[in-house]
């Protein structure tokens, strides 16, 4: 895993090499953001950057120095990247680097203390098996109760200078403020669309899709991908359409079977208000500049025009 191989965030992609840089880690960071901005793809190429035998050679600066000469100093290049091809890079990317840990747990929105003391707590101390350095991966770490959270507290305050904790979570505010104050925070950002759709149209989203599923992504690859990816998803849209598209008949009945579907599948409902505001937003934008190219549903332009020559009154 490369940084490069990871949709936008440039900025954290930029301090991270820095660090790597510099030899300025931290022994612990967050990274902060909601699912689907490939927070885990980030801290993996961190991770086998930290870890990378040719970023990272083996040697003893005060013991190679000749007359006339500096001591050694490894350069490096210019731009970070794990080089992929030593053995340390190729174990990080089968995820089997016994210096590279991931954090488990088993109930789906709990970390318990026992799990941090028992994986993490109980081993940090034990030196790396094969690098320089030791990481840990801790996912989800919105879900670890007050508990975990001051167990894990004592060992951010003094960890060993050979580890560097990754928290990835969805909501820094779960975290206690002691947590974060001994933590670089690193909140992801908006990905610009040109980009996300460079990234679904690499992996074969016709171009309308990808346009659709943009707009509702928000900046989000992973949420892009998985709408324009997702056939519920575009059964949803052709209800709501369909729903709205015969404007002068949308009557008591059809609202109340369109009303009985949206009950049946209520656990997406918020989905379906999301395609509801964006299609009226889209009639409204059309009807006042008349500009197609400011259209979310493009593929309904048709519908839109027709519903937008009605008087907003009626």
């Amino acid at each position: 895993m490369k940084f490069e191989d990871v949709i936008g965030q440039e900025a954290l992609k930029e301090h991270m090499q820095s660090a790597i840089r510099l030899g300025k880690i931290s022994h612990a960071y967050i990274i902060n953001g909601e699912a689907g901005f490939f927070k885990k793809l980030l801290a993996e190429a961190f991770a086998q950057a930290l870890l990378c035998s040719k970023l990272n050679p083996d040697y003893d600066k005060n013991q190679v120095s000749f007359p006339g000469l500096e001591a050694y100093e490894p350069k490096l290049p210019e731009v970070i990247e794990p080089c992929c091809e030593c053995i340390s890079c190729k174990k990080a990317s089968h995820h089997n680097h016994p210096d590279i840990i991931y954090i488990s747990h088993e109930k789906p929105n709990l970390i318990s203390k026992e799990e941090i003391r028992n994986q993490l707590v109980n081993t940090v101390d034990i030196i790396p098996y094969e690098s320089k350095r030791k990481i840990y991966i801790l996912e989800d770490g919105q879900f670890m109760n007050e508990a975990g959270q001051n167990t894990l507290l004592k060992t951010i305050e003094e960890p060993p200078d050979f580890v560097t904790i990754i928290i990835l979570t969805t909501n820094k505010e779960k975290l206690l403020p002691t947590v974060l104050s001994r933590c670089v925070c690193l909140d992801v950002k908006p990905v610009e669309k040109s980009v996300i759709k460079s990234y679904l149209m690499d992996r074969g989203i016709v171009d309308y899709q990808a346009d659709m599923a943009i707009n509702f992504a928000e900046g989000n690859p992973g949420k892009a991908l998985m709408i324009a990816s997702d056939i519920e998803f575009q059964n949803r849209r052709k209800l709501i359409i369909n729903t709205i598209r015969d404007f002068d008949s949308f009557n008591s009945k059809r609202i109340a079977d369109m009303a009985k579907k949206i009950e049946e599948d209520k656990d997406n409902i918020d989905s379906y208000f999301d395609l509801i505001m964006v299609f009226l937003r889209d009639v409204l934008v059309y009807k006042t500049t008349g500009d197609e190219k400011r259209v979310h549903f493009r593929e309904e332009i048709s519908v839109i025009r027709d519903i937008s020559r009605h008087k907003l009154s009626q």
